[in-house]
């Protein structure tokens, strides 16, 4: 939306506030700061900001600088898919997985079809017919 991104940021008029939350859900700001007197009850429509900055007294200089959030923000829309920096990205994490024999077929069959269609065929192959011949 080109009028945020000039030298003096802008303004965007929304008809009702289910079209203003969907505007800065799609929007995904840098920075959201919430001008209401009661701004908690949008926290749960809010769905990407980088940061959410709620009330009068919370400006974006105070994040910035003085009441701890992390100012290492994802920026241009960033915030759909990416949070801002925290301890989490210093800390090694690994996922878990298993798969009981009971819901290994309905799974495989699709793993099946995507690994074939990237053409990942040694995959593909580790969740076969080929492979539940050796496999009992």
């Amino acid at each position: 939306m080109t009028v945020l991104s000039g030298p003096v940021g802008g303004i965007v008029l929304a008809r009702n506030e289910t079209e203003a939350i969907a505007f800065c859900n799609d929007y995904a700001p840098e920075h959201l700061e919430i001008l209401s007197e009661t701004p908690d009850v949008y926290l749960p429509k809010l769905k990407h900001a980088g940061e959410i900055l709620l009330g009068k007294y919370t400006p974006t200089t105070l994040g910035n600088y003085v009441i701890g959030p992390d100012h290492v923000l994802p920026t241009s829309g960033w915030a759909k898919t990416a949070s801002a920096l925290s301890v989490f990205d210093f800390m090694k994490r690994t996922t878990i997985a298993q798969v009981k024999r009971e819901g290994y077929a309905a799974l495989a069959k699709h793993a099946h079809v995507l690994a074939k269609y990237e053409g990942f065929d040694a995959h593909a192959n580790a969740v076969s017919e080929l492979r539940d011949k050796l496999v009992k």
